[in-house]
């Protein structure tokens, strides 16, 4: 697997405009997580560095939402201080395309609910990214191996460190019979299959949790606005 990209400090500071009281003011309210801070040593010495997607990314959200939220109220939507109570309301998903028949099947979900909790909605994110690639049936793999995964804690380990949904098929041949089979499997970016496994399509499980705290969290109900359109 390809080694995620990274940026330094320096460069973080300079491309976003922020200072360096901000960056570590935002760190010590835990809007940017401590294990972004990579340590690394180069001919000058120690520097910072952070994954540059991710940085960048909730740099410009934190500067966009701290004009209208209170920095502590940040902080408790897009730490690990959201709980897994936290509700995203079922009409943001259908506007934003995160909903369709298959994952609506897949899901088990109706027509009459108005919000989905945080795990239901991590679910649907996934297989959503899934679905492009996926079978029916793989689409239904995937589901049963997110659900035993929620139920020993996929949402804390996701909250420290970066794991991956992979959906897998491996062909398999014996006495001039061959098959192929479908598996799904949670595991780090750094996971190595055998060279005959295909990785059909892969989610970064830590990056879509991000994405529905920072930008589908806000409220489980649809505004005024979003029920008339």
């Amino acid at each position: 697997m390809d080694e995620e990209k990274l940026i330094s400090k320096k460069d973080v500071l300079e491309k976003l405009g922020i200072s360096y009281g901000q960056l570590y003011r935002w760190k010590r309210k835990g809007l940017i997580p401590e294990s972004w801070f990579i340590r690394r040593a180069t001919f000058t010495g120690q520097e910072t560095f952070f994954p540059q997607e991710k940085i960048v990314s909730r740099i410009k959200r934190i500067v966009e939402m701290k004009e209208t939220h209170p920095l502590d109220d940040l902080a408790d939507l897009i730490t690990a201080r959201v709980n897994d109570k936290l509700e995203v309301a079922f009409s943001k998903l259908r506007k934003l395309g995160w909903l369709d028949d298959e994952v609506i099947r897949a899901c088990h979900l109706g027509d009459d609910q108005s919000a989905l909790s945080l795990k239901e909605t991590l679910c649907v994110g996934a297989l959503r990214q899934l679905e492009r690639k996926a079978r029916k049936e793989e689409i239904d793999l995937a589901k049963q191996t997110l659900d035993r995964a929620m139920g020993l804690g996929l949402i804390d380990r996701i909250r420290q460190e970066r794991l991956m949904l992979y959906l897998l098929r491996k062909r398999l041949a014996a006495a001039g019979i061959s098959a192929e089979i479908s598996l799904a499997t949670i595991s780090a970016p750094e996971a190595m299959f055998d060279p005959e496994t295909e990785v059909v399509q892969s989610v970064d499980l830590q990056m879509l949790l991000e994405r529905i705290k920072l930008d589908l969290a806000k409220g489980s109900e649809p505004t005024k606005e979003e029920e008339e359109k």
